[in-house]
């Protein structure tokens, strides 16, 4: 996970300009971006190596099946823009990722314990689920 640290706040056309600088250097750089999800980008190389690229307000998010494009995706960012290696993804929008080496596991513990205590239930041993 990746997250720009200088973006262009402050701006009314901030996130348009922000996403088409992005875009155009995703593409530059062989990237190819889904026609049914704007902010999600796929580079596949010659050898059959994938890249994948999600893009959410100012962070980015990375996977495929080569760590080489890793570590050259990684380093162009890096090089192109003011960016910061978050690591492996702990937490996004809400979902909580735990990788391990069995697999990739994915929960909400984290946002439903605080959705529990911010409506005073964090206490609670059972519910009753009224339709």
């Amino acid at each position: 996970m990746y997250k720009l640290k200088k973006a262009l706040y402050g701006l009314k056309q901030a996130p348009h300009a922000w996403y088409n600088r992005i875009e155009a250097y995703f593409v530059k750089e062989g990237f190819k971006k889904c026609e049914y999800e704007h902010t999600l980008f796929v580079k596949q190389n010659k050898r059959g190596s994938i890249l994948i690229v999600s893009l959410y307000v100012d962070n980015l998010l990375f996977t495929g099946n080569d760590e080489s494009m890793f570590t050259e995706f990684k380093n162009l960012m890096m090089f192109e823009f003011d960016m910061t290696d978050l690591g492996k993804m702990k937490y996004f929008l809400d979902l909580e990722a735990l990788q391990k080496s069995s697999g990739i596991f994915i929960c909400q513990k984290k946002h439903v314990e605080e959705m529990l205590q911010r409506f005073g239930m964090n206490n609670a041993t059972q519910f009753k689920l009224q339709l």
